[in-house]
């Protein structure tokens, strides 16, 4: 069954590596690179969130007066920074998946690779969890 779903999993992949060469060369390709693309989009996530953070207010009755400022008031900066926090964190999900995908797929998870793998999992599950908290403020 394993085996199985290597193969499709790697077939899936390969024809979209091929497509995207197609589009944008072997060098350039974003399947090469989804690992630093998630790492990418954690540091744009860190960045922007401490600029967020520098305007608000954590207190239950301030938290959404806080987020109408950055977003009405501060318009064009907090607007961007609070859009572009959003979309770099899905980004992150989005990107981090198809990583892990991708390594399954080609199995390359086994051997000396074993600790990245569960590290790599339990990675994600913490930014699950980040997130939630982070759209519960």
């Amino acid at each position: 069954m394993i085996k199985l779903m290597h193969r499709m999993g790697q077939s899936i992949f390969l024809r979209l590596e091929s497509m995207l060469n197609v589009v944008f060369g072997s060098a350039l390709n974003p399947f090469y690179y989804l690992g630093g693309i998630t790492y990418l989009m954690f540091w744009i996530v860190i960045v922007s969130g401490f600029y967020i953070f520098a305007f608000y207010d954590t207190g239950v009755e301030d938290a959404f007066s806080s987020v109408e400022y950055i977003t009405k008031e501060q318009w064009y900066m907090g607007g961007v920074v609070r859009s572009l926090h959003r979309y770099a964190s899905d980004g992150m999900i989005l990107f981090g998946v198809l990583h892990m995908l991708r390594y399954f797929a080609f199995d390359r998870y086994r051997n000396f690779r074993w600790f990245s793998w569960y590290t790599g999992i339990a990675l994600l599950w913490l930014t699950y969890i980040a997130g939630i908290n982070g759209y519960w403020l």
